[in-house]
């Protein structure tokens, strides 16, 4: 991003980027500026988790309390919905046997298999026979003003895909 502007051809080259460098310390950086990002869809809005109540709002209130920032990326809601669909998965295949906390892996397996519209942070989560699960909704964000919160940035929405 710093040197492709001084590279004899591209000049004017619109740059573009995928989620990996859609975090809070590049987007601080005055090359970022102008260009484009796609990623998840982090407008999550009044969604709740189904497993714990909480919303993605809650959720942010809390991290910050205890981290001093915002989360830097954008998969936090993500990773939040799939931990916790992980916890529900294994309570549901595990027992406790002569004071040992046992934990059928097929089980596990056979749960998450068979989630079908969980309400997450990120929407309607759906799991496939090969274990994926997720809204995948993406984004496309322009980045214009390095100074920028990151979730400010994010919100500068300009294309959208949601299956």
């Amino acid at each position: 991003a710093d040197q492709a502007h001084g590279v004899a051809g591209l000049e004017d080259v619109q740059l573009l980027a995928a989620d990996g460098l859609l975090n809070a310390n590049f987007l601080g950086l005055a090359q970022s500026e102008g260009m484009y990002f796609s990623g998840p869809d982090t407008r999550f809005g009044t969604n709740t988790n189904q497993a714990t109540g909480a919303s993605a709002a809650d959720f942010l209130v809390r991290y910050e309390a205890d981290y001093g920032e915002a989360p830097a990326a954008p998969f936090w809601g993500h990773s939040y919905d799939a931990a916790t669909l992980l916890l529900e998965a294994i309570n549901a295949a595990s027992w406790v046997e002569d004071g040992t906390l046992m934990i059928d892996r097929a089980g596990v397996r056979e749960f998450l298999k068979a989630v079908s519209d969980f309400d997450g942070f990120i929407g309607s989560i759906s799991c496939d026979d090969f274990g994926d699960c997720g809204s995948q909704k993406i984004t496309v964000i322009k980045h214009d003003d390095s100074g920028q919160s990151f979730e400010d940035a994010s919100s500068n929405v300009v294309f959208e895909f949601a299956p």
